[in-house]
């Protein structure tokens, strides 16, 4: 368990012993002041909420921040990933709100009041060879994750009385990879969800859209303050008029899913290759107190996992280290797996703590992986460019925009390292989103080690 979630335990164990009976108060002390702390709930998921060495960042803690700005309260967040356990956590009066996408569904109807829709979500289900007849479902048949919103959907629809088996144990990626294995024969669960996964498992498919479209949004407990939902809808419509709201979206979502013949290759060589090199990754994301999931989607996009690779410009190895950075880092050879890891890990570390402290995570990552594949003094010429066409240099998206005109004659002249490809970042940090997503979407072993201590994960 890391460091974060214990962290957030302490939190619940806190709130839960204050369920119990009030200790006598020295009537002689001064009461407390200042506003009581706004207790909001984040769905612990890799693509809204990050809990990685450098600390937390995500949209649902964004979004909750600015909230709490709002209120002029301090926040208290509670990390939970499983629906049922929200829905208790709230009713229970352990949290004041729940700042994540909760459908609205008529079986929590009477338990929560809902904010105005974030998005809207669908549910189908998924199966691999026969297409499921909703009217005659065999008993059983249906799977579907005990503890995540699905189940409560069943619930309220005649055609699954009697024809779902919950796994407690399981969420819903687990359960899409058994259908694929032939040992589940279908699972009900969000669209979303089917979304993310299908190109890591191509011989899946989805029926229609089973109920019509479902809106979700953020939540309290009925008995709660319903202020704090009218402020809720206040910030939330503010942002999506604004634009803020598809920009944040934009910022910490991490990409789209591979295409299937990508997702085909990747797959072939999460096994033929990371396997290899994982406990390098998880070593030299200890050893620079970085993200070893991260780490290996910065390989992938360097060199695949090869440990020979080698470009038209002289660089090397599963990192693809300069013999000028491989020197820096004390790398001897290059072609020698671990130490390539180890010294890349510690380059991309030194990268990123080079920058300025003004630049936050995960924008603060995105920066350090273009420097990486640029070379820093470039980035710092587009940070400057950035500012001088009156965009912010903190913030990825600014600097994404402006990074092509290093390769602009208009532009770049000015600049105090000339020419550079600037379009080329670009697609590389995109790239390296989009692959550490894979890598949390499609292994199981992975992904586990994306939540808990790396120590752990080298086994």
């Amino acid at each position: 368990m890391t460091f974060l979630m214990r962290f957030f335990s302490i939190l619940l164990l806190a709130a839960v012993a204050g369920c119990g009976p009030t200790p006598d108060l020295d009537s002689s002390k001064p009461a407390a002041t200042g506003p009581a702390p706004l207790r909001v709930i984040i769905r612990t998921a890799p693509a809204t909420f990050w809990g990685k060495p450098w600390g937390m960042a995500g949209l649902e803690l964004e979004i909750a921040e600015l909230f709490a700005a709002r209120l002029k309260r301090p926040l208290e967040i509670l990390s939970i990933s499983e629906d049922r356990v929200i829905v208790d956590t709230l009713t229970a009066g352990l949290a004041d709100i729940a700042v994540a996408s909760l459908p609205e569904l008529s079986l929590w109807a009477d338990r929560l009041v809902f904010s105005e829709a974030l998005i809207d979500s669908r549910y189908v289900l998924v199966y691999r060879d026969n297409v499921p007849d909703l009217e005659n479902l065999p008993l059983g048949a249906v799977a579907l994750a005990a503890n995540e919103s699905a189940y409560a959907f069943a619930r309220e629809h005649i055609e699954f009385i009697n024809r779902i088996r919950p796994y407690p144990e399981f969420d819903a990626y687990q359960l899409m990879r058994k259908v694929d294995a032939g040992t589940v024969p279908m699972v009900l669960t969000q669209a979303s969800k089917f979304e993310l996964i299908r190109s890591a498992h191509p011989n899946l498919k989805a029926t229609a859209s089973i109920g019509g479209d479902i809106a979700m949004g953020w939540a309290i407990d009925k008995r709660g303050d319903r202020a704090l939902i009218a402020e809720a809808n206040q910030l939330l419509t503010r942002l999506r008029n604004s634009g803020d709201l598809a920009e944040l979206m934009e910022k910490h979502l991490p990409g789209e899913p591979l295409p299937i013949v990508d997702a085909l290759t990747f797959d072939r060589h999460i096994e033929d290759r990371l396997s290899l090199y994982w406990p390098h990754f998880v070593d030299a994301g200890a050893q620079s107190d970085q993200d070893p999931v991260l780490l290996a989607a910065v390989a992938y996009q360097e060199s695949h996992w090869r440990r020979r690779a080698k470009s038209p410009t002289g660089v090397r190895g599963v990192m693809m280290l300069t013999l000028t950075t491989a020197k820096e880092m004390g790398v001897t050879n290059r072609l020698d797996a671990r130490s390539s890891i180890i010294g890349g890990a510690g380059y991309l570390r030194k990268l990123r703590d080079r920058l300025p402290g003004s630049i936050l995570e995960p924008d603060r990552t995105y920066m350090a992986l273009a420097a990486y594949n640029l070379g820093y003094g470039h980035l710092t010429d587009v940070r400057k460019l950035t500012e001088a066409l009156g965009g912010d240099p903190n913030r990825w998206d600014d600097v994404r925009e402006t990074l092509p005109l290093k390769a602009d004659k208009a532009y770049y002249p000015a600049t105090k390292y000339g020419y550079a490809r600037g379009w080329e970042p670009v697609a590389y940090v995109d790239n390296i989103r989009n692959y550490y997503n894979a890598l949390l979407t499609r292994n199981s072993r992975v992904q586990a080690l994306a939540i808990t201590d790396t120590a752990q994960g080298s086994q």
